[in-house]
């Protein structure tokens, strides 16, 4: 997979793969509400930018965050990710979150699919896979 850069920042990078159509939003360090905010204010024009619609937002890196980034994001970010291309947004948690994986479920969103992984692989995993099923249930509507 080729990825292209679009935005590298001290806290994040973010690029996108033409060929999955992936678009991968790796964060890194120490991370501040501020960081959070204007990340993520980055990773909407980059989404408006790319029409994507699956994001593998990768927090393995992280090594401390703002606390209320889970609040915030049910609260306000997910809401603004919703009015997007996105379908599918992939969430590997940091080392020691204790996010839980019915974090997803739980969210006010209704366009957006959100599941949390432990690792990156298992996460693009998840991705392709619902791509695959968008394309099959492309491809049975075109044949009816």
């Amino acid at each position: 997979m080729a990825r292209t850069i679009l935005l590298i920042e001290p806290y994040i990078t973010i690029t996108v793969d033409s060929e999955t159509s992936i678009l991968y939003v790796d964060w890194w360090g120490d991370i501040t509400k501020q960081n959070v905010l204007d990340g993520c204010r980055f990773l909407l024009n980059m989404l408006e930018q790319e029409r994507c619609h699956l994001i593998l937002n990768n927090n393995s890196n992280v090594t401390t965050h703002w606390k209320a980034t889970a609040i915030w994001a049910a609260t306000v970010g997910f809401l603004e990710l919703d009015k997007t291309t996105c379908a599918f947004f992939a969430w590997v948690k940091p080392p020691k979150s204790n996010m839980s994986p019915d974090y997803g479920v739980r969210l006010d969103v209704k366009n957006v699919k959100v599941r949390i992984f432990d690792s990156q692989l298992a996460a693009e995993r998840w991705l392709l896979s619902t791509k695959e099923k968008i394309k099959a249930s492309k491809d049975n509507a075109v044949a009816v």
